[in-house]
């Protein structure tokens, strides 16, 4: 109740914080930008939080809710009036009139993502984020984790075991080899110490959602970042001045490009990437409050804080920067160039202390030439340095043409307008055919036809961009550059997308194999290809821009109907393990089959505070050595078992769901299915006394007993003691017979047979009759008779003479025990 009070109060200081800077715009776009805020604010707040290991999803939730007070005090400080009014801070405008089309997109479109996939577990990334979300919602925090489990085992064979199948089925698990550099990672714990896999301010969203509204919900927080992304390019398009169909066309495209649906009904970090370039874009190209643009550094800074791959995005940045410098001569751009390269290699570091090992996994591209994970820092650290000196450099140079200016010859400077405008078209054409035919020259080299083209990156971004929305856009800004050249906010929007969609396509990423899993990277940049195609077709209005979306989006809707009705990457369902977990206690243990492990392995230990071990295939007594530190055992498996220790708890069925990638669509290679497998999942509690101790097997344990007489053997003394393990429970306990007792002759019509557990006398007493001489006694065991352990239990019974049947035999004996059983009936 306190945490969402808290988070409540952290909206709240975000949106007044939005409302009361952007003054008179729209309440609900600034209601928008606050909630966005507030996001970037929790994004923020977690990374320093893990980079001092003292990141817990309360203590988060705290700081920002603090920094957002702070944010709204400066907002207050910067837009105070005088007299100081409320009235004069909150000047936005409240009419719902202007965001129609936002709102319509979004009630149309949040369906097709409000089912979402399921658990995943380790060795994918939605899995990972998903069973780290978990385990920080139940207090297991650091960034390095060590398993007790490993410590307690006794021989090297069960630590090996342990150590294969974590290596094996904890994919994700990351764990630094010894040829490795010197990072935040602590050697010496153990060899299955290790790092999850990602930088985690994403699983610390997902853990926040999670902990507000449940854990199988978390990845609701995905809808409220469609949704924003659904506002943004609306507000991008207001910013534009485009036209209103351009508005609505651009919206409905960025809403209906199949990755974007699919990444909102997953748990990837690319749902809320996609806000960062859009809010950068929308900060970056703000006319109305122009000296503000500044603002656009913090969507980068939290791009910093987020995903390792700002490192391929800071050219980008870099070039936005440096051309709105030469454009508007303003000091905010040249201040903006180096702080974004010093925020660059301030999230190099902060990523390396947070999780060293996927770091420099991510890095590995550039691994060449002698650069390797021993030299990637000084390397980083070198070209900062040479950027900053460039940075200076230009921003020298550009400031000295400044100065030459003559401001009073205004037939060169109309005459330098018109050479410029002539330039940035002839750049904007450049930036539009140059990257297009590198990759039409190297497909025509490298494909043997359209079977394998169709996986090009490009082509990806053509049909999330509604395919044919994308050439006719395309086509129109070769056509018409000069109405691009002409305008700043566009310049801005070809300049991102040359780099996002065609830089992207050409070098960092010039194929996908793996629809949609691998198409998952194109999300972030599908609104802003979405946003250039309309920008360069709204000069026809609706007249063209109407029936060019209305194909993209039904080019797109075969695939978009069939992620509404269905899941993707999922092994387990939430409900599942929510009613696995409600068997198991604190201090409980739970042995964990192959099939299972990679799925609940982590979680189970986090939700139930359990001892959970990997199930070694190799060593039978796994189970009943555990039982001997252990009260319960449980034992989880995707088989079913029938053997006689284990009692099973529950059972279910799982649906396992994944791309079907043998039936590719033919133009864009999106999955036209999914395959699913039903399996079965069962929960059993191993119990090593729930079972005959028979006297072929146990006879060790039995002490006043005769020689074994095949499966039995005769008692040989008033009272046998039986050793027997017993935790708290009401038992039934049933004495097996191996053979008849001669009651004719023994000189009893019937013997009486007691029973004790640790000296103590049970309720009943049985008699073996002349009516059934074979019948099996029982007995009752009360809880409160047993000890949490080891017992005692003792067998009363009067002997008879053996001579008298054979006087050879000289015995006095009791009864032909062949087995006791323990049966459990809580």
């Amino acid at each position: 109740m306190l945490y969402g009070g808290v988070c409540i109060a952290g909206v709240i200081f975000s949106v007044l914080a939005s409302v009361i800077w952007f003054g008179r715009r729209n309440a609900i776009e600034s209601t928008v930008l606050g909630i966005i805020l507030w996001l970037f604010t929790h994004v923020i707040a977690s990374m320093g939080l893990f980079v001092i290991d003292r990141y817990g999803v309360e203590p988060t939730a705290w700081l920002t809710a603090f920094s957002d007070l702070i944010l709204l005090a400066a907002a207050v400080f910067a837009r105070r009036g005088r007299p100081f009014r409320l009235k004069k801070l909150i000047k936005a405008d409240f009419s719902i009139k202007d965001m129609v089309i936002p709102i319509a997109v979004c009630l149309v479109a949040v369906p097709f993502v409000l089912t979402k996939n399921e658990m995943f577990g380790m060795g994918q990334d939605q899995g990972v984020y998903q069973t780290q979300a978990v385990l920080f919602m139940n207090g297991d925090t650091h960034r390095q984790r060590d398993f007790s489990e490993y410590h307690d085992l006794r021989t090297d064979d069960e630590r090996d075991s342990f150590e294969y199948n974590v290596k094996i089925h904890l994919r994700g698990f990351d764990i630094e080899p010894e040829d490795y550099p010197e990072t935040s990672y602590r050697r010496g714990e153990s060899p299955v110490s290790g790092m999850i896999h990602g930088i985690p301010t994403y699983t610390a969203l997902l853990a926040m959602w999670g902990t507000l509204f449940g854990m199988e919900n978390m990845m609701g927080i995905e809808t409220l970042f469609y949704i924003l992304l659904i506002f943004m390019v609306y507000f991008i398009c207001r910013e534009f001045k485009l036209k209103t169909s351009s508005a609505v066309c651009a919206c409905a495209a960025a809403a209906f490009a199949p990755v974007v649906i699919w990444v909102a009904k997953s748990s990837l970090t690319e749902m809320f990437l996609t806000l960062l370039p859009a809010t950068f874009l929308y900060l970056i190209a703000d006319e109305e409050n122009p000296k503000h643009r500044w603002l656009s550094v913090v969507p980068i800074a939290v791009f910093a804080c987020y995903h390792v791959s700002i490192y391929t995005m800071i050219p980008m940045f870099l070039m936005v920067y440096g051309y709105m410098y030469i454009v508007t001569r303003e000091r905010q751009f040249a201040v903006l160039l180096p702080v974004t390269l010093c925020g660059y290699l301030a999230s190099y570091f902060m990523m390396r202390q947070v999780q060293p090992i996927y770091t420099m996994n991510n890095y590995s591209p550039l691994f060449v030439g002698g650069i390797d994970q021993f030299s990637i820092t000084k390397v980083v650290i070198g070209v900062t340095a040479a950027g900053l000196a460039a940075s200076a450099a230009f921003i020298a140079v550009v400031s000295r043409v400044v100065e030459k200016k003559k401001k009073s010859e205004v037939k060169k400077i109309t005459r330098r307008k018109l050479n410029v405008s002539k330039r940035k078209s002839l750049a904007v054409r450049l930036m539009l055919i140059l990257p297009a035919l590198y990759i039409g020259i190297k497909a025509l080299t490298k494909y043997n036809g359209w079977k394998e083209a169709k996986y090009l990156t490009l082509v990806g971004f053509a049909g999330n961009i509604g395919l044919v929305l994308f050439v006719f856009g395309f086509i129109a800004a070769l056509i018409w550059t000069s109405g691009i050249a002409a305008n700043e906010q566009r310049m801005i929007t070809a300049m991102m997308f040359f780099y996002c969609i065609l830089v992207y396509s050409s070098f960092l990423r010039y194929d996908i194999q793996h629809y949609y899993y691998y198409s998952r990277y194109l999300a972030p940049f599908v609104p802003i290809g979405t946003v250039f195609c309309v920008a360069a077709l709204d000069r026809f209005g609706g007249k063209l821009l109407y029936p060019v979306t209305a194909a993209g989006v039904a080019f797109s809707m075969p695939y978009d109907a069939y992620l509404l009705g269905h899941k993707d990457d999922t092994r387990m369902e939430w409900s599942i393990m929510n009613d696995l977990s409600d068997f198991i206690e604190d201090g409980d243990c739970v042995v964990i089959s192959p099939g299972c492990m990679n799925t609940l392995w982590l979680p189970i230990r986090s939700m139930n505070h359990a001892a959970v071990y990997p199930e070694d295939e190799s060593d039978p007594d796994q189970l009943r050595l555990l039982t001997e530190r252990h009260r319960k055992v449980y034992y989880i498996s995707d088989k079913t078992l029938n053997e006689k220790e284990f009692k099973p708890l529950y059972k279910n069925v799982v649906h396992h769901i994944e791309d079907d990638l043998n039936h590719p669509a033919d133009i864009i290679p999106f999955s036209e299915k999914f395959w699913k497998i039903d399996q079965n999942i069962g929960l059993y509690i191993f119990d090593k006394y729930d079972f005959e101790y028979t006297v072929k097997e146990d006879n060790y344990k039995m002490n006043g007993v005769s020689v074994l007489e095949d499966t039995y053997c005769w008692t040989n003394s008033e009272t046998v003691t039986i050793d027997c393990g017993l935790y708290p429970a009401d038992y039934d306990v049933t004495i097996n017979l191996g053979t008849l007792v001669p009651l004719g002759v023994t000189g009893y019509d019937e013997i009486e047979v007691t029973m004790y557990l640790n000296g103590k006398k049970l309720p009943d007493t049985q008699k073996i009759t002349s009516s059934d001489t074979l019948a099996p006694l029982h007995f009752d065991l009360p809880a409160r008779y047993i000890n949490d352990g080891e017992n005692t239990l003792e067998i009363r019974t009067p002997l008879w003479k053996a001579s008298t049947i054979n006087a050879e035999d000289s015995r006095e004996l009791g009864i032909p025990i062949q087995s006791v059983q323990f049966v459990s009936v809580n």
